[in-house]
């Protein structure tokens, strides 16, 4: 259900040293002992068993995938506008990319938790609540660096909302997917403008 200690801690090491202000990204590290006993058993085990596609690929040679619970697709024309981000505001979620991103592109931004890096971390962005409603949105963007149990997405998805994510979301592209490298933030903004794009050229020909 997560990544080996190994490579979660690879991982976050290299969230850090893109956001070295943030006071949770360098905290809560597994001793080496446990790392090398987690190691040990990984290498022995006949088979890892998953949903999550980074892990599947961190062990190809022994994985049996298996395919993520999602709910039954949803009819309905899909009316959201608005742009979630679907976790709190901590650093391993991706809350400094997605910062930044709201800012370059002038987004409003639905938030799904609370700050948790620092009090008033979104500055000017204009933010407002996730109350659980998927109603209004029309996209859902999530530049994580962890996620291993990607339940918020995986609801937008049944409802028919498009997804922009990174790899450590554990989902695969699809047409409702995409997915870019957790280390290429100028392919996050040009796969999100695209994706808004769309949507305004959508909403303006159902209106005609």
């Amino acid at each position: 259900t997560r990544l080996p200690f190994e490579k979660l801690h690879e991982r976050l090491d290299f969230a850090f040293t893109r956001n070295q202000e943030s006071p949770t990204l360098n905290d809560f590290r597994a001793s080496q002992e446990w790392i090398a006993l987690e190691n040990k058993a990984l290498t022995r085990a006949r088979k890892i068993i998953t949903p999550h596609a980074e892990i599947a690929a961190i062990f190809q040679n022994k994985v049996e995938k298996l395919e993520w619970h999602m709910s039954t697709m949803e009819n309905g024309a899909l009316t959201g506008t608005k742009l979630l981000f679907p976790a709190s505001a901590v650093g391993r979620k991706g809350a400094y990319e997605m910062k930044r991103l709201a800012k370059e592109l002038q987004l409003d931004l639905v938030i799904a938790g609370r700050s948790i890096e620092q009090e008033n971390f979104w500055e000017d962005v204009p933010i407002e609540t996730f109350m659980g409603n998927f109603q209004d949105i029309g996209l859902v963007v999530y530049p994580t660096f962890v996620e291993h149990q990607p339940r918020q997405l995986l609801k937008a998805l049944s409802k028919g909302i498009p997804v922009v994510t990174t790899t450590a979301s554990g989902l695969e592209p699809s047409e409702r997917v995409d997915i870019v490298e957790t280390t290429n933030f100028e392919q996050l903004k040009e796969v999100v403008q695209r994706r808004i794009e769309w949507k305004i050229t959508n909403f303006i020909a159902t209106r005609k």
